[in-house]
């Protein structure tokens, strides 16, 4: 039902508010990883994605509501203009707080306390699901991520696990998610350097020292798609047991 319902609302807005508004989720779903992250750089990260989706929602909703906006106006400038229209959008103070720790950032290069950016999180996923049924009526927690799969058969295999699991039938859904999975897996297999299943013993003994390295690799937050395509693109380094540098000849 809340899907349906979801679907209804959707199509009373236009495509662009619409995927606008699966970049909030997504530019969100971004931040809350780089949130957790132990690293402060990692939380700074994580502020710039949540101050870009609050700007992705209030440009949808300008749009839908069709308030005109001064050429130039700032992100607390959203409070006064839509507030002279309809009502004024909720958590003002809170917001005012985030974009001051956000120009903090950006202009001044202050990092910010990572205690105080976790603790914004939860609330300004609230403020973006609140100000989305305020002004276009559209639940955020029903818009599926899916919908930015470029592929159209894996996108539509994602649709169908949806559309299974709301109803309750899980073992469709995960069924379907495991194809789209599939799917997406021999796409990028032709596009990043992966590790070959072994043939021969030799094979397997340089294939379990492969994956030492890449879970090693994982361990430390390094990407480790991008760390296998570096390694194939740079000279091949060789180290002694004493741990210097050896030019390979």
């Amino acid at each position: 039902m809340a899907a349906k319902n979801a679907e209804q609302m959707t199509n009373s807005v236009s495509p662009d508010i619409s995927k606008r508004l699966l970049y909030v989720k997504y530019l969100l779903s971004r931040a809350k990883p780089a949130n957790a992250d132990r690293n402060d750089l990692s939380v700074a990260v994580s502020l710039l994605l949540i101050h870009d989706a609050i700007e992705m929602l209030m440009l949808a909703v300008v749009e839908h509501l069709q308030v005109p906006m001064p050429k130039k106006w700032d992100f607390m400038d959203f409070w006064t203009e839509i507030g002279k229209h309809h009502t004024e959008p909720p958590q003002r103070i809170l917001m005012d707080a985030l974009n001051n720790i956000r120009v903090g950032l950006k202009h001044k290069g202050n990092l910010p306390n990572p205690h105080r950016v976790r603790d914004l999180l939860p609330r300004i996923e609230v403020f973006c699901e609140d100000v989305a049924k305020m002004y276009i009526q559209i639940d955020l927690a029903e818009l599926s991520l899916a919908d930015l799969v470029a592929d159209d058969e894996v996108r539509n295999t994602l649709r169908k696990a949806r559309q299974a699991f709301l109803p309750g039938d899980k073992n469709d859904a995960f069924v379907n998610v495991r194809i789209a999975f599939d799917k997406l897996l021999r796409q990028s297999s032709s596009d990043t350097s992966l590790i070959r299943e072994p043939r021969t013993r030799e094979a397997l003994q340089n294939t379990v020292l492969e994956s030492v390295r890449i879970l090693n690799i994982l361990m430390l937050g390094i990407d480790a798609a991008r760390y296998r395509f570096f390694v194939a693109n740079t000279p091949q380094t060789v180290w002694t047991i004493s741990g210097k540098y050896e030019r390979p000849r």
